[in-house]
C-alpha cells in the first residue's frame, strides 16, 4: 500500500470536535508507517450527492497501491430524520415513507461506489457502515431513528457484495460511549478516531 485516499464526511474530517493532534487524519499520520501516505477528501457534513460531485473533480485513475476508504451516509439519514416525526394512520404506510427514502440512498450511495470502483482496484477500496451507538437523545433523535438507520446499514453492507469491495463496521469499531465527541455527539472522539483508523489498518493488513 502507498497510499489510503479518505472520502466522506465528519467521521474522517473530525478536526473541528476534538482537540488539536486528535483528529482522525493525525491518528492516521501516527499509526501508519512512514512509506505509507494519506490525503482527506473527506468533508464536515457532506452527503452522498456531496461526496459523487468531489469524485468526479478527480481526473484519470489511481493505479496499484492507492487505496480509498469510504465513510458517507450519516448526513443522508440526518436529512431523511424528518419522515420520522411525519404523522401516519398505519404501521404500512409508516414502511412505505421509509422505504422510499432507503430505495433514494440506495441509488446515490450505489453512484458513489461505482465511481469509486473507477479510479481504484476494488481490492483497495474499502466502504464503512454508519456507527449506530451515538447518544441520540442529546441531538433531539428518539431510538426509532436507528431503526430507519439500519435500512441505510442494509444498503452498505449490501453494496459491499455487490461490488465486491470490503467493508469496516463502525458500528462494532465505535460501540463504546467514549468513541463520540463530547463537542458533537454524532462524531468520532479522539479514541473513536484511533479505533476507526486501527480498523483501517487492520482491513489492509498494514
Amino acid at each position: 500500500m502507498k497510499a489510503i485516499h479518505l472520502y466522506g464526511d465528519s467521521i474522517f474530517d473530525n478536526y473541528a470536535y476534538v482537540a488539536e493532534g486528535n483528529a482522525v487524519t493525525d491518528h492516521m499520520t501516527e499509526c501508519l508507517p512512514k512509506a505509507i501516505t494519506h490525503e482527506l477528501y473527506a468533508i464536515d457534513g457532506d452527503t452522498t450527492s456531496d461526496t459523487i460531485q468531489v469524485l468526479n473533480r478527480t481526473k484519470g485513475t489511481f493505479g496499484a497501491g492507492m487505496g480509498a476508504v469510504l465513510s458517507v451516509g450519516g448526513n443522508d439519514a440526518l436529512q431523511a430524520a424528518h419522515v420520522l416525526l411525519k404523522p401516519v394512520t398505519t404501521v404500512a404506510e409508516a414502511l412505505t415513507e421509509l422505504q422510499s427514502i432507503a430505495d433514494t440512498f440506495r441509488v446515490s450511495y450505489g453512484a458513489v461506489l461505482q465511481r469509486l470502483c473507477e479510479l481504484y482496484e476494488r481490492n483497495n477500496i474499502r466502504i464503512c457502515t454508519v456507527y449506530d451507538r451515538i447518544p441520540i437523545e442529546t441531538i433531539g433523535l428518539d431510538r426509532s431513528a436507528m431503526t430507519a438507520l439500519a435500512l441505510f446499514n442494509n444498503i452498505i453492507t449490501e453494496a459491499a457484495t455487490l461490488y465486491n469491495v470490503k467493508l469496516i463496521d463502525l458500528r462494532v469499531v465505535c460501540a463504546d460511549p467514549d468513541s463520540y465527541s463530547t463537542i458533537s455527539p454524532i462524531e468520532p472522539s479522539n479514541k473513536g478516531g484511533r479505533r476507526i483508523v486501527e480498523a483501517i489498518k487492520k482491513s489492509y493488513a498494514i
